[in-house]
């Protein structure tokens, strides 16, 4: 929404005992108003819903976030300094690591959030019905938001902790016992909120995004919500899981997950761009100017807007005062926000190392480091003319790396690149100059550089076509193979036993110096990246790019297709799951290009259109889970997770801080099966999940 209004005086107290805080922001009630005041005002309501998308932008395009949703799958390694390296390697515990940001996987962060969030969900859904200052058509809106955004958060938190405490009521007081809520009850009670925020939303008139704010619910975002809910429910519990709603109880939830993906792709106007690039375009970013995205979470373009900013945690400290989340997910601190994930799947901008220049000047005509206009020119050596280079700041380069894909994704994405516009758009295979007047400036090691200053290639340095090509890049271009050769990316060619080098390499057979003898131009700092993230508009306004306003797109036309032909899949109907998908693939074609595939589709076709789709998403881990295949594709593609993977590992462990605030916490445990715990009603006591 473009506009937010901070009056928020709910009650609203996590079950966490002794680390709930009753006020959310202090100040918000300067002039003694009660509750029942003001949010009997349209002001006071507005607010109150703003608060409650809030709380989205503590999850989506933050980088624990993002930890939680794609490490531990089969796209990513982390790399040389990634801040969660525990939710690689698969050693997580329930310790609650709060300020720490060496290393935290912000399960206790994020447990805090969603159940702060829904409890400001649940304030609004007690306070808008009783409120006689907003119109019947207003009413219907903000509760149609509210109930999606509800159904939302419950979703994120089922989907990583399984059986939760189901919170539908606000809290008034301090809670200190808790019961873990059956997972069928939790997704029965999910897909009743989205049912009523559909009609809602519909009868206050928010169908398409078009009718409302950027980052606004919308009918078809609550039928896109549906869409994956099902998906989610259907491939974990099973075709027929859902009995405890009865508009839902002995149905084949594939099926409704492909008549609600449908509804969307026919009603919701949005299309496919033809050139996939400009979906990721930073001229397409806002939520409602992007033709695919169906809703996402909006981040203003005045980055300290509190707009962008996440309120401040309800757990406090000894004295008192409220916490603040990690940086890991508040980047830039509670004075600017924004998105991350610009600065997630790059390589480091000083790997240029002695080839490629080892000094402030020279690294800027690769990757440039300009922070003003006074900054923006470098004197190209060769021409003596003074080059304008701002606009090519750190395009593909930081100071850090967090991501890189692993040698499966790689494969995969270089599978189509003779067809298939997504390969260029979404993987980041060289490093240019900002311009070939500069190559003189770093070209002592390169006498022949013209504007490629890294290239990584998919091949074996090692094989007779590896190797020829790494004596024609001699003298023009650094040259990292996949593995093999002077700089391999990884430690084998083997993707169950692959992983990032990291030591120093040895001197070049090539070259017969040690130009590359330092960790930075290892596979954990140099690496072919995401780029789809990328700001790729240069704008004087933002000349450090530490964090972005694009929005982030959590709902898109893609994902759609994809639902449907898993769905389609899930009720044995492979021939049409193939249809579907190749109605996908053609539209991401290289023009002139057929991009087909054939054969016999089974839940690994899905699982690579999905990557190939939406890798670095914040979905995979969540889809290796609800489809059962975390395990088996970690061991095949995931050397830096699997030796430690196991069965437990299908859920998170709950915050030690939840179960050290609750008094009827016990140790006794049910039983699971091929991941998923088994029981069907709620226990008297709270405990934690299996095996942690």
């Amino acid at each position: 929404m473009k506009k937010y209004i901070y009056i928020w005086l709910a009650a609203a107290s996590l079950m966490m005992g002794t680390t709930a805080c009753s006020d959310f922001l202090e100040e918000d009630n300067k002039t003694g108003q009660t509750a029942d005041l003001t949010y009997n005002t349209k002001t006071g309501i507005e607010g109150l819903v703003d608060a409650c998308y809030s709380f989205s932008r503590g999850w989506w395009g933050k980088e624990a976030g993002l930890g939680l949703a794609e490490m531990g799958s089969d796209l990513f390694y982390y790399g040389y300094d990634n801040k969660q390296k525990t939710l690689n390697s698969y050693n997580l515990t329930s310790a609650s690591l709060d300020g720490n940001a060496s290393d935290n996987a912000c399960l206790d962060h994020y447990w805090e959030l969603f159940y702060c969030a829904i409890d400001v969900c649940n304030n609004a859904l007690n306070w808008i019905p009783q409120c006689t200052a907003i119109s019947d058509a207003d009413r219907e809106k903000y509760l149609g938001e509210v109930y999606f955004l509800r159904a939302l958060y419950n979703l994120q938190m089922v989907s990583m902790w399984g059986p939760i405490p189901y919170n539908e009521t606000a809290f008034v007081s301090t809670k200190t016992t808790a019961t873990r809520m059956p997972e069928e009850q939790v997704y029965s009670n999910i897909l009743a909120d989205i049912d009523i925020a559909m009609q809602h939303l519909k009868a206050g008139g928010l169908n398409k995004k078009s009718d409302g704010d950027s980052g606004q619910a919308n009918y078809y975002a609550a039928a896109a919500l549906k869409a994956r809910t099902l998906l989610y429910a259907a491939s974990w519990l099973g075709a027929q899981s859902i009995s405890s709603n009865p508009d839902y109880a002995g149905k084949n939830l594939y099926q409704l997950a492909q008549t609600a993906a449908e509804e969307v792709i026919t009603g919701s106007g949005a299309s496919f761009y033809d050139n996939y690039e400009d979906t990721w375009s930073m001229n397409n970013e806002d939520i409602n100017v992007n033709k695919e995205a169906i809703w996402g979470v909006y981040y203003d373009s005045d980055l300290k807007t509190p707009v962008n900013c996440l309120p401040k945690r309800f757990k406090t400290n000894a004295s008192g005062s409220q916490l603040d989340y990690v940086n890991i997910i508040t980047r830039t601190g509670y004075s600017r926000g924004g998105s991350a994930m610009l600065l997630m799947f790059v390589s480091m901008w000083n790997n240029g190392c002695t080839d490629i220049g080892n000094n402030k000047n020279d690294q800027k005509s690769v990757f440039i480091r300009s922070t003003s206009e006074s900054t923006s020119y470098l004197k190209s050596k060769s021409t003596g003319k003074d080059i304008y280079v701002a606009d090519h700041y750190s395009p593909y380069g930081r100071g850090f790396t967090r991501y890189l894909p692993s040698m499966y994704l790689w494969n995969l994405l270089e599978a189509g690149r003779e067809t298939d516009q997504r390969t260029e758009a979404t993987l980041l295979s060289a490093y240019t100059i900002a311009s070939p007047d500069l190559a003189a400036n770093v070209a002592g090691k390169y006498p022949l550089m013209k504007d490629t200053a890294i290239y990584y290639s998919p091949l074996d340095g090692d094989s007779p076509e590896g190797k020829a090509m790494q004596e024609w890049a001699k003298d023009r271009y650094r040259i990292q193979f996949m593995s093999g050769g002077d700089i391999p990316v990884y430690t084998s060619n083997n993707a169950a036993t692959a992983v990032p080098t990291e030591a120093p390499v040895a001197t070049s057979s090539v070259y017969g110096d040690k130009r590359y003898d330092t960790y930075k131009v290892a596979g954990w700092c140099s690496f072919p990246g995401i780029k789809k993230f990328l700001d790729n508009v240069y704008d004087s306004n933002f000349p450090t790019h530490d964090i972005s306003y694009r929005d982030h797109i959590v709902f898109r036309l893609a994902e759609m297709y994809l639902i449907k032909a898993e769905a389609q899949l899930g009720q044995n109907n492979a021939s049409g799951a193939l249809t579907t998908i190749n109605e996908l693939r053609a539209k991401r074609a290289i023009a002139g290009k057929d991009n087909k595939i054939s054969g016999t589709v089974d839940i690994n076709t899905i699982l690579d259109e999905r990557a190939i789709e939406l890798c670095g998403e914040q979905q995979r881990w969540f889809d290796l889970k609800r489809t059962h295949t975390l395990i088996d594709r970690v061991k095949k593609y995931n050397a830096q997770a699997s030796g430690n993977i196991k069965e437990m590992h299908y859920y998170r462990p709950i915050p030690e801080a939840q179960i050290l605030s609750v008094t009827n916490f016990s140790g006794e445990q049910p039983s699971a099966s091929n991941g998923v715990i088994n029981y069907t009603t709620e226990l008297e006591t709270f405990w934690q999940n299996p095996g942690y």
